[in-house]
């Protein structure tokens, strides 16, 4: 007979079994919005029409780490497709075509260095590189992807952490600076931008406002500001409206974690000091309709980024 702890898999599909402050969470079995068509589901004549038609790509860069009990480890990899999906929608509908890249769906999750255990990289299941092997990857994809016709080249992260959209920008800075012909832009929100003391510049594209903590708080309330958004109501949300189907029963009552819990167990390397994994919004006000609303508001907001290089006034 198994032994079986709070923080264990009980027996049986679909069953997730995790417990957190007392809470049970299950998988549910709810269909989500359908996929995304990325260069990983195209034939390669599939591909070569469509490069015919449009030299630009949108690039998913994804992480794999601890999302709380309830989200899946690749929910910055699937949001960063699932996203872009509807900005190429919006794209397409200002008459620009694009065609959505391969999701590399790795990243960096520590913060203070490739060898610490920190930030995220304290729960398990989250997955690291190190900052010159992420720059050294990306640069690679793009160098690769301008071979293949594709000329103008956004990248959009999932994940938000500190080290690894820094790293983001390093790579489209040197890729523009060694990929002769080459056009390549990252998309980070304006927020983050101030926070790690980034410049927007011409190929570091501000998301103006593309989190906009007051609206999130308009929306998700919660009894303590909120000044990040991992495995929260924000992306609980934006799960459940992508991909219901992965996001585990009991979430609304799991025990509410605010921002600096969370932050400070990353910084101190000790998941004990924030065992959920949690920290922002409350996950009791997450709903699919939050995370409709989220998405529409995000398209808007990377699709006009893209379209004042696209289309410059």
């Amino acid at each position: 007979m198994r032994r079986r702890t709070a923080m264990g898999l009980l027996a049986g599909a679909p069953a997730l079994g995790a417990l957190i402050g007392g809470v049970a969470m299950s998988r549910p079995s709810t269909p989500g919005k359908g996929a995304v068509r990325t260069m990983l589901e195209m034939t390669f004549p599939e591909f070569e029409a469509a490069v015919a038609k449009t030299d630009i790509c949108l690039v998913p860069v994804g992480a794999i780490e601890a999302h709380g009990p309830h989200l899946p480890l690749g929910a910055d990899a699937l949001g960063a497709v699932d996203q872009l999906g509807d900005v190429q929608a919006y794209l397409r509908d200002a008459g620009v075509a694009s065609i959505i890249g391969p999701p590399l769906n790795i990243g960096i999750t520590n913060e203070a260095g490739d060898d610490r255990r920190d930030g995220t990289y304290i729960y398990p299941g989250s997955l690291t590189i190190g900052s010159a092997t992420f720059v050294a990857l990306y640069v690679d994809l793009l160098r690769s992807l301008r071979v293949n016709g594709l000329r103008r080249v956004f990248l959009y992260s999932g994940h938000l952490g500190g080290r690894h959209l820094t790293a983001m920008a390093s790579a489209v800075i040197q890729a523009n600076r060694e990929v002769s012909d080459l056009a390549a832009y990252a998309l980070i929100d304006s927020e983050r931008l101030t926070r790690l003391d980034l410049a927007p510049s011409p190929n570091i594209l501000p998301i103006v406002d593309g989190l906009n903590f007051a609206m999130l708080k308009d929306m998700l309330g919660g009894a303590e500001p909120a000044f990040t958004t991992h495995a929260d109501g924000w992306e609980t949300s934006l799960m459940l409206h992508y991909r219901p189907e992965l996001v585990a029963h009991g979430y609304a009552r799991l025990p509410q974690s605010p921002s600096l819990p969370f932050l400070r167990a990353g910084e101190a390397g000790d998941r004990t000091l924030n065992p959920s994994g949690i920290g922002g919004f409350p996950t009791s006000t997450a709903t699919a309709d939050v995370g409709r609303r989220i998405a529409e508001y995000r398209t808007r907001r990377i699709g006009d980024a893209m379209l004042g290089v696209l289309r410059p006034a």
